[in-house]
């Protein structure tokens, strides 16, 4: 029988949201999941559950001012899952540790926080919100193709677009404001560069940065005018001074946000310059980084710390830096498009002693969409090297091993 210490709400009860729910377990904690459905898969592992869209705040705390009414909350977070609005809402009203509502309403509009990281003196590119197709054409004469269009308050990278001369701007306004729940649109110069994506724990106002990876960006062509990513490797191979350089930029950018204790993930491109910063999301990351890939090559575990952060506990800042323990390349699965008639070579990955993790998100009888954005990818591998190297020739020759026939619709 677990002895019962605190009460910890974790917003989301995805598949992704899993780990977070056994370590919680582990930690002694009572566990409250929130999500929309109540058969959500993490949600099995939760002692009680609140049902409530984890995307409406308002929703969100009604449903948990109910419960909390007879059980009192102690600690509220969530990891892979952007909704910082719906975090920081419920922390506030409880009066529990968590982002500031401000820090959590730039979190959620790129507007906003690109404008803040301005003021800051934070680099970024150049950007602007539009309204039309018009003031596409306007953004473009000012800037030159190639630029970037994107819901200001997106997820996953739906409906972002690079926008290159042969790309129909009335669609392109049209499909990014159809993916904004808000209806508004932005705007931003594309920079050529290496992409990083960063995971960090700011606490009591110092950053502390357990991974900087290298993003693959190979498809960008195949895929065009989407921007889809294909995986990466971490940590990046990069020297002393460029790893120094992104991590003062994401403190600098968290710093311009407001946060003091909380959790970063940030999408970095370095120029001769130095780095820019394109977003900054109040968040753990998805895609099994900070659950799996951070605490096996890094050594750093990131949900422990988030979740004794939540319930107001003091961190050894010791455990939240990181080793140089393996390297780990990441590789998607992507099929062409069709009914899948047959998977073959997946399960053999299971005897590659240097395959750390493998999933399919979809099995033969299924129907395989054209990747618009990162929730279509069909599964992954990772794969684990010595150097950044074999890591990531590893993962490409892993992902080359599966086989996906799919039938054209």
């Amino acid at each position: 029988m677990r002895l019962i210490s605190k009460r910890l709400l974790i917003i989301g009860g995805g598949i992704e949201q899993v780990r977070a729910y056994e370590l919680a377990r582990e930690m002694g904690l009572f566990l409250v999941g929130s999500d929309r459905s109540p058969d959500a898969p993490a949600l099995k592992l939760a002692d009680d559950k609140i049902i409530a869209s984890t995307r409406d705040p308002r929703a969100s705390l009604k449903a948990v001012l109910e419960f909390n009414e007879d059980q009192k909350i102690d600690g509220v977070m969530t990891l892979a899952n952007d909704v910082p609005l719906t975090v920081a809402t419920i922390a506030t009203s409880l009066g529990l540790p968590g982002i500031s509502i401000a820090s959590a309403r730039l979190a959620a509009d790129k507007l906003l926080m690109k404008q803040a990281f301005s003021r800051a003196g934070v680099p970024v590119p150049e950007f602007r919100e539009v309204f039309s197709a018009e003031d596409l054409k306007v953004a473009i004469k000012d800037w030159g193709y190639p630029i970037v269009i994107k819901p200001n308050d997106g997820r996953g990278s739906r409906g972002v677009l690079k926008l290159t001369a042969g790309v129909d701007l009335s669609w392109a306004y049209a499909h990014a404001k159809d993916n904004s729940d808000s209806g508004r649109v932005i705007v931003e110069d594309f920079i050529e560069g290496t992409q990083y994506s960063t995971e960090s724990m700011v606490y009591k106002g110092c950053c502390y940065t357990a991974c900087i990876s290298e993003r693959n960006y190979e498809l960008i062509d195949k895929y065009a005018p989407n921007i889809i990513e294909n995986g990466g490797t971490l940590p990046a191979d990069i020297n002393e001074a460029t790893s120094h350089a992104i991590e003062d930029v994401v403190a600098s950018a968290a710093c311009a946000m407001g946060i003091n204790n909380g959790t970063v993930k940030g999408d970095i491109i370095m120029t001769p310059e130095g780095p820019l910063v394109i977003e900054l999301a109040a968040r753990l990351s998805g895609g099994y980084l900070c659950t799996d890939q951070i605490p096996l090559a890094r050594g750093v575990d990131l949900v422990r710390q988030t979740i004794k952060l939540a319930l107001g506990q003091e961190l050894d800042t010791a455990e939240l830096v990181a080793e140089d323990i393996c390297k780990l390349g990441i590789r998607y699965f992507f099929p062409e498009p069709g009914c899948i008639e047959k998977i073959e070579g997946f399960e053999e990955l299971s005897g590659l002693e240097w395959v750390s993790k493998k999933m399919l998100f979809l099995g033969v009888g299924d129907i395989v969409e054209s990747p618009s954005n990162h929730t279509k990818r069909v599964g992954f591998v990772h794969a684990k090297g010595n150097t950044f190297q074999e890591a990531t020739q590893r993962a490409i020759e892993a992902a080359a091993m599966v086989r996906i026939e799919t039938v054209p619709l």
